[in-house]
């Protein structure tokens, strides 16, 4: 048998009064997420632990099947694994984040946790401008992709968690700068200056575009200690992400990452080729992990309607074209679930439970008819875990 997994980063919603009380999902025309819930066995899985903060760094674990409080882990040392980074062992890894702040009232705000989705290309001048001109700090900056990159910094580990930039749009930073480590004050501080004076960003406020005025520093943590996913489950596999952080998670697990040219993370990522990427893997391997974000982006971001046709992007060119392509095959069993839920009103992760669909079912199909929150939790089955709905999945429980 082989498997699929797809992950529909923060598809759910909860209900937004100015739309009659109605989810994203119940809002958009999603004919192929119907048609599998309709066809297979659903239910809902709680991904993010109690003693755990909502975010990629744990519910994306938690669908790997690791148990984030088992193996919690920094996201700046997984992103770091994945670009095949060793830190020594007096330093630490940190996700460096290109954002974009504006003036608030006493404060600076954050604005734009992307950057204006960045370039590779333009984030690497950026950076090559900070390797350059930061002083009295023995840190090293590399690219990982577009506004998402990493600092490797000789200090010892941190006390206080670093707050995600993508959890404070529309906040004031200063309450979440790390007061505590003056270091990271001083190199995010004198990033902001040669950032302000960089001649990138006079070209961008010319031509009428928000500059990229700050860099952000998290995800601080332990280093990661997976055992390998192959030993635990007997199954050879890959990711296939844009994800900087779970292409570090598959690496760590020993699921080999695959590069998609054209994929992006935002609304404008190459759809087919993820999803060819995906099923080429599954001629030669048991396993494909299949990571879409598309949906979540646009949702911290509080972009309500671009949500809705996220959605419709990801049923059409995902969805469709895998169920399309799976028609005339009977060895592989597909599970699609949502990492975690993504409030566009809050632009916050909540620690709702989410759903998930698995096909073709073993025990044949169920009552629910379309795939959103409030059908899928009035007829599906529950699990407390992650960790719980993958052993049951790869067991073949469901």
């Amino acid at each position: 048998m082989k498997y699929l997994v797809i992950i529909g980063g923060g598809l759910t919603d909860q209900p937004i009064a100015h739309k009659d009380n109605k989810t994203v999902l119940q809002m958009a025309e999603t004919p192929n997420l119907d048609r599998l819930a309709a066809a297979g066995r659903t239910g809902c899985v709680q991904t993010i632990p109690e003693t755990c903060a909502p975010g990629n760094a744990v519910s994306l674990l938690s669908l790997l099947g690791y148990d984030p409080e088992t193996y919690s882990a920094g996201a700046g040392e997984f992103v770091a694994a994945g670009l095949g980074i060793t830190p020594q062992e007096d330093e630490i890894s940190l996700c460096c984040d290109f954002v974009t702040l504006q003036s608030g009232h006493n404060d600076m705000v954050m604005k734009d946790y992307t950057a204006g989705q960045i370039s590779n290309e333009d984030a690497a001048l950026l950076l090559d401008a900070l390797r350059g001109q930061i002083a009295d700090a023995n840190v090293a900056f590399h690219p990982a992709r577009g506004y998402r990159n990493v600092l490797t910094l000789k200090s010892p580990p941190l006390k206080n968690g670093l707050t995600p930039p993508d959890e404070l749009i529309g906040e004031g930073i200063r309450q979440y700068m790390p007061s505590s480590a003056p270091d990271l004050v001083s190199i995010i501080s004198q990033a902001q200056i040669i950032l302000h004076n960089h001649s990138y960003n006079k070209i961008r406020k010319r031509v009428g575009r928000d500059a990229v005025n700050s860099i952000w520093l998290s995800g601080n943590g332990p280093r990661p200690a997976l055992p390998a996913f192959s030993g635990r489950r007997g199954l050879s596999g890959t990711v296939v992400t844009a994800s900087p952080l779970f292409r570090g998670m598959g690496q760590c697990a020993g699921l080999q990452p695959v590069t998609v040219a054209g994929a992006t993370g935002f609304m404008d990522t190459d759809y087919r080729g993820k999803v060819d990427a995906a099923l080429n893997v599954l001629e030669n391997r048991d396993l494909a992990y299949l990571h879409v974000s598309a949906p979540e982006m646009v949702s911290m971001q509080g972009q309500v309607d671009s949500k809705v046709l996220a959605v419709e992007d990801f049923d059409r060119q995902v969805v469709g074209e895998i169920l399309q392509a799976l028609a005339s095959r009977k060895d592989v069993k597909m599970l699609l679930a949502v990492n975690h839920m993504c409030s566009a009103n809050l632009m916050k992760y909540t620690r709702d439970p989410v759903p998930f669909v698995v096909f073709p079912a073993a025990g044949g199909a169920g009552s629910v008819r379309r795939f959103d929150e409030e059908s899928i939790a009035a007829g599906g089955e529950n699990f407390a875990t992650g960790p719980a709905l993958m052993d049951a999945f790869f067991k073949g429980e469901l």
